[in-house]
């Protein structure tokens, strides 16, 4: 199987994509998990141009599949998704292994919590000795929308710290301090439309160029501090004069001087 994109396609590459993944399968219609397949664009790429799956294959000439998923059906699905995976994950990594798209979670369960909620009380019911159900969140309360990330010990006590699954190419898990931050921004950079000019030894932590939307080939110079959750930015005393963008896993400073970008919910992290 062909590497995932590292470029983010415009809508009418995308277009042309989903027409060339028809032409190479034979077919006059195409379902949204028979494109992802091909590696050739991913499930965030094609909810930043259409609502629907349908209105793209549309825009490419092509007939959308509709065929209704059972309850059962989408259920068992989930489990081998979570299975596959190896724990609960984020939802964006849950889609990268789920046998169907993320429009028949929503029209079934609306958000990803629901979903989560929903699926713990069939494992309960159906699967007590499945691997990652104290993960799932309850009505009542727990891991999900809203909780802040989960943070796991390696075996034996002293060990690294693992944060939840992300699957993001060659990172498995989630940052859970600066230094993981300053990886996976180097990873997501160029789709975010940046360019690191320069990492410093000192405040602010990162020279970088900033693509402008609808403008062509015209960037401009940010500053940018790293930090896990923005609101050390606060308790480490830096000067909000001296940064425009603070990039962080988790934005928990609501009202921030200066812009924050959470790689959380760049990734469409659980809380989406």
């Amino acid at each position: 199987m062909s590497e995932p994109p590292t470029t983010v396609p415009g809508r009418e590459e995308l277009i042309a994509a989903v027409r060339a993944a028809a032409t190479a399968l034979g077919k006059d219609s195409l379902n949204r998990r028979e494109f992802l397949e091909r590696r050739l664009a991913r499930e965030c790429d094609i909810d930043r141009y259409f609502d629907r799956w349908s209105e793209l294959c549309l825009a490419a000439g092509l007939k959308a599949t509709k065929a209704r998923i059972d309850d059962r059906t989408l259920i068992d699905a989930m489990h081998q998704a979570f299975i596959d995976l190896g724990g609960i994950g984020t939802r964006q990594a849950f889609l990268r292994v789920f046998a169907y798209s993320s429009m028949a979670l929503e029209r079934r369960f609306g958000r990803w919590r629901p979903a989560l909620i929903a699926f713990r009380a069939w494992a309960e019911r159906e699967r007590p000795t499945f691997p990652y159900l104290a993960d799932l969140p309850r009505l009542d309360g727990g891991p999900g929308d809203g909780a802040p990330t989960r943070v796991w010990r390696s075996p034996g006590g002293g060990g690294a710290a693992y944060g939840e699954i992300i699957a993001f190419h060659g990172m498995r898990r989630a940052p859970t301090n600066e230094a993981g931050v300053v990886l996976l921004f180097g990873m997501l950079a160029g789709e975010l439309g940046f360019v690191v000019e320069a990492v410093n030894a000192g405040f602010p932590d990162c020279d970088a160029k900033r693509r402008i939307a609808h403008q062509g080939n015209c960037w401009v110079r940010v500053r940018v501090e790293f930090e896990y959750q923005s609101r050390s930015f606060l308790a480490h005393g830096h000067d909000p004069a001296g940064c425009d963008l603070i990039v962080c896993w988790e934005h928990n400073w609501p009202e921030a001087p200066v812009e924050v970008l959470e790689l959380k919910r760049a990734l469409g992290g659980s809380g989406t």
